[in-house]
């Protein structure tokens, strides 16, 4: 994929030249999240900016797709976030300076000015190179007499190295007016060395109800507010401000249970015009406000697969199971997803990745790691409802893709390495051993799979059937659908444990946050409560 705005120490002067001016901003001693300061104490600035009815970092700051030797920052310029262009003058791009410190000395490691385009949303997607492996380093953003505060971001271990373990956090499904994010707090506050995102970000539509400013999002300019409305929540900026994020999207982002450009039946949008054009929206608004380090899309498609390496400890394949998706053809209730297999599900051609992501993921997984981790959105593992081959499957599942299932399995029997799957989706807690054939216990296992609660999103629909779940599955080895929360995931060579972090009370934003159980996996595929 091609760099966005990349500006290195050497690059620094070049920048400033384009821009016309430097901004001379003083060091702040302040070492925490990525609110903003408020104004500067200098007023040597000449750096040519618009007059701005406020601070214009809302919206905090982030970092994301850290490599080795790199990582993405971004920011968005908002002192109006919840109005047009977020108060920003129309059409006019902003030149935005930012710094690099190390973490741990505090010593200059880059800096520069580059600038915030109107057609981006006024938001900065900065590749920072040329930096040291397996580093802590903070960094901040200023524009004219405003100034974030500092954050923190840190690049991946080298090739050929190993850590002695690495801290993951695993969050997905985060709708806004379904919870105070009190999640989010619990992973800013643990300051793992990566946040890992499996999808529902945002929701394009309101439903949980406990707090308001939630829009239906068609167009543009809805899809921006409702990223901004999420950004205003203190927590989940307080959560990209320790850490670089690796982001990938499911349906919510765009439209609920959307499959490639089929809509789905009971959405807003009648038919696959409509669902493309909403889609390209969708997209377009997804790259604007996360820290990735992909070219901005021209219409409704974006390839978002890409991968990941934490040094030899562990190879993180980031997929997409939306945008290629094959749409079944099977009968199901309105407003669910459950129902019987058809000869869709079963076809060859029927896919869930698409044959280039099938064919790029099984390459990669070829591959030496100690761990191949795929990041994605919905559950592999068999949710088997009854008895019989005509029993009920969520067909929004890898359930009702049992074709496209075995060839993904085919793949991690062939993976140099331990095969993990961390899902999202279904707002729930889950672990369950990957079977070659789930229907006997006995059968090779291929892999764990690690299935995160929604941050606020609500699992209370699963309770009615937990227990049948349960009893039908032997593979699955701990569930809870009570709670909203994350997994923190301690991965060293020889085991992956995964804590189950909880949220007590999801009505509140300081709620406590415990870890309800710990599961170890070990690389021959075991899974076990510790």
């Amino acid at each position: 994929m091609a760099d966005t705005n990349r500006l290195t120490r050497r690059a620094f002067l070049v920048g400033a030249a384009a821009s016309g001016a430097l901004v001379a901003a003083g060091c702040s001693s302040d070492g925490g999240g990525g609110e903003s300061s408020g104004a500067t104490t200098t007023t040597a600035t000449t750096l040519p900016v618009p007059d701005l009815p406020g601070d214009p970092f809302t919206l905090g700051v982030a970092s994301g797709d850290p490599l080795s030797d790199r990582v993405v920052l971004w920011t968005r310029l908002a002192p109006e976030p919840l109005h047009a262009r977020g108060g920003m003058p129309r059409g006019l791009d902003v030149p935005v300076r930012w710094e690099v410190q190390t973490l741990a000395g505090r010593e200059p490691v880059a800096d520069g000015v580059t600038v915030a385009p109107a057609d981006h949303g006024h938001t900065v997607h900065l590749d920072v190179d040329g930096l040291d492996p397996d580093t802590a380093y903070r960094y901040r953003f200023s524009v004219g007499e405003y100034r974030t505060r500092w954050a923190r971001t840190r690049t991946l271990p080298a090739a050929g190295t190993t850590p002695d373990e690495f801290v993951l956090a695993q969050v997905s499904c985060s709708q806004y007016d379904g919870a105070r994010f009190a999640a989010y707090r619990d992973v800013a506050e643990h300051e793992p060395d990566l946040v890992v995102h499996l999808g529902d970000y945002i929701y394009e539509h309101p439903g949980g109800g406990l707090r308001p400013g939630v829009v239906t999002a068609i167009e543009l300019d809805d899809y921006r507010t409702q990223y901004a409305l999420y950004r205003t929540d203190p927590n989940l900026r307080a959560a990209h401000a320790v850490a670089p994020w690796i982001i990938t999207w499911d349906d919510h982002e765009v439209s609920n249970n959307y499959v490639g450009s089929t809509p789905d039946p009971d959405s807003e949008s009648p038919d696959e015009a409509a669902l493309l054009e909403r889609r390209a929206a969708a997209y377009r608004a997804w790259w604007e406000n996360q820290p990735v380090r992909l070219d901005p899309p021209d219409g409704p498609d974006l390839e978002i697969h890409r991968r990941f390496a934490i040094g030899d400890l562990a190879a993180l394949h980031v997929l997409d199971t939306r945008q290629y998706r094959t749409a079944l053809d099977c009968e199901r209730a309105s407003g669910i997803s459950a129902g019987r297999r058809c000869a869709t599900s079963t076809a060859d051609a029927t896919t869930v990745l698409g044959d280039e992501q099938e064919a790029w993921l099984a390459e990669g997984l070829a591959e030496p790691a100690a761990w191949h981790v795929l990041a994605q959105q919905i559950v592999v593992h068999q949710w088997r409802f009854g008895p019989g081959d005509d029993a009920v499957w969520n067909l929004d599942q890898w359930d009702g893709y049992p074709t496209a299932r075995s060839r993904l399995f085919d793949s991690l029997k062939e993976a140099d390495g331990a095969p993990v799957v961390l899902t999202g989706d279904v707002h729930t807690s889950w672990a369950a051993e990957l079977l070659e054939d789930f229907d006997d216990p006995d059968s090779d296992r291929v892999g764990v799979e690690l299935v995160a609660p929604g941050v606020a999103s609500s699992g209370a629909a699963l309770a009615a059937v937990e227990a049948v779940l349960r009893a039908n599955n032997p593979h699955i080895v701990y569930d809870e659908v009570g709670h909203r929360g994350w997994v923190r995931n301690t991965i060293t060579a020889d085991e992956w444990t995964a804590e189950f972090r909880l949220v007590e009370d999801h009505t509140d934003a300081d709620s406590p946050v415990t870890t309800d159980a710990t599961v170890v996996a070990r690389p021959d595929g075991s899974l076990t409560l510790a």
